[in-house]
């Protein structure tokens, strides 16, 4: 019986000690540094309305994607594209925009590629409506650097406030 034992065990560490090695460095998850940063004064400048800043956090090929799957069809627009869109609903839907501290991380994979991940709130009122509105977003990142290349996002339009009468 004592053979026993010691064959399963002996059998236990051989599968044990020969199994591949799992390499911790070759993916990372980090909720600080620069690229955190950088990302946070991203969302810092689009709150704020400063569209010279919240432009210098992208590479300049940057495509973006809102509200559809990542590679649909003609899905992607140009970050300056993106940038008209917003100054459009600065003007005419956002009255007040302020965000919540939110959540973000960048994501390192085994190639080196890096990913950054944002979850926010923002909160705002239209330009005809004192009542605050909640906006719950997810933004996703492809970083080259603290310079972001590719972002996806996702929240409700349908929370956004009625656009501006016309005078």
């Amino acid at each position: 019986m004592k053979n026993y034992y010691f064959l399963i065990t002996l059998s236990v560490f051989l599968f044990i000690s020969c199994a591949p090695a799992v390499d911790q460095n070759k993916t990372s998850v980090v909720s600080e540094g620069k690229q955190i940063e950088s990302l946070k004064g991203l969302i810092a400048s689009f709150t704020a309305g400063d569209w010279e800043g919240y432009r210098s956090h992208f590479t300049e090929e940057a495509n973006v994607v809102h509200n559809l799957w990542w590679n649909a069809e003609g899905a992607a627009i140009s970050i300056d594209e993106m940038l008209t869109q917003h100054q459009w609903n600065r003007e005419n839907l956002f009255a007040t925009l302020s965000v919540n501290e939110g959540i973000y991380e960048i994501i390192t994979q085994e190639d080196g590629s890096q990913f950054g991940h944002v979850w926010i709130e923002f909160t705002t009122r239209g330009y005809d409506n004192e009542e605050e509105i909640k906006i719950p977003v997810n933004l996703s990142y492809a970083m080259e650097g603290e310079k972001v290349s590719f972002e996806w996002g996702f929240y409700d339009t349908s929370k956004f406030p009625a656009p501006k009468k016309e005078e």
